[in-house]
């Protein structure tokens, strides 16, 4: 693959889809004396999403990086998936993808630095089993290398490609359309939606089924802000960037109203 300068915007971009939707985990390769570390990433997403899978697909041209595979699964959408696996891969887009992260950073961080440790040397299964483990408890520890103080637009774009949804509905009292953005993740990554709900406002509460949500209203009453806050999203959009554009578009509209 031809080396590919990624502008930091698609950084910090892939740095919110994979907060979302991506993992990094452990492989182990059997070798003459034992096994043999090895790390990948994956980041997944459905062609219901991912129209025809154009964006997944185009992830090794425009970073530089990895494969695509893809699979069929009954009565669901396909899938592509974008795999990252080489050392030299790893070695050049991690760095660059942990300093945005706001979720996994910790825990990429925790199986790189194993994984750079680890380099050319080999374990015995109860080494193996024990990296196992490691890794189940470092996914835990969610959080961002560096404190953030506010989200970059292109990270939330990110993060709302995976795990957020713009609502776009008739009203159900039946008069006017709502319009909200919301995003569920589990209760141990709410740090996202705190960091969401400290820039945008809104609400955050826990689910009885052990997620949490972040709600924010984007009727008329909030009609200024809402044109501000998807006007820059739909900059950075790849996946959802059709609703946004149309969410917008309602909203720049003469002669109609939202309703909360």
């Amino acid at each position: 693959m031809a080396n590919v300068k990624m502008q930091e915007n698609l950084v910090k971009y892939l740095a919110g889809l994979c907060d979302a939707d991506a993992s990094l985990s452990f492989r182990f390769n059997r070798s003459k004396n034992g096994f043999m570390l090895h790390l990948i990433l994956h980041l997944s997403a459905a062609e219901s999403i991912d129209k025809k899978g154009s964006f997944v697909k185009s992830l090794p041209s425009i970073t530089g990086f990895g494969n695509i595979t893809s699979r069929d699964r009954n009565n669901w959408a396909r899938v592509n998936q974008w795999q990252v696996q080489s050392r030299r891969d790893l070695n050049m887009l991690l760095p660059r993808l942990l300093k945005h992260m706001v979720i996994k950073a910790k825990h990429w961080q925790t199986l790189f630095d194993i994984y750079t440790e680890q380099k050319g040397l080999e374990m015995s299964e109860v080494q193996m089993d024990q990296l196992k483990i490691l890794s189940q408890n470092s996914r835990k520890n969610s959080g961002s290398l560096r404190h953030k103080n506010h989200p970059t637009w292109a990270w939330t774009a990110g993060y709302l490609d995976g795990d957020g949804s713009f609502m776009f509905k008739k009203h159900p009292s039946g008069y006017g359309m709502k319009l909200m953005i919301s995003a569920i993740s589990h209760k141990g990554d709410r740090v996202a939606l705190d960091l969401l709900h400290k820039a945008f406002n809104g609400y955050v509460y826990e689910r009885k089924d052990n997620c949490t949500e972040w709600k924010r209203n984007l009727g008329v009453r909030d009609k200024t802000f809402a044109l501000h806050f998807l006007g820059k999203l739909v900059n950075h959009l790849k996946l959802k960037k059709h609703k946004v554009e149309q969410m917008l578009s309602f909203l720049h509209a003469t002669g109609l109203t939202t309703t909360d």
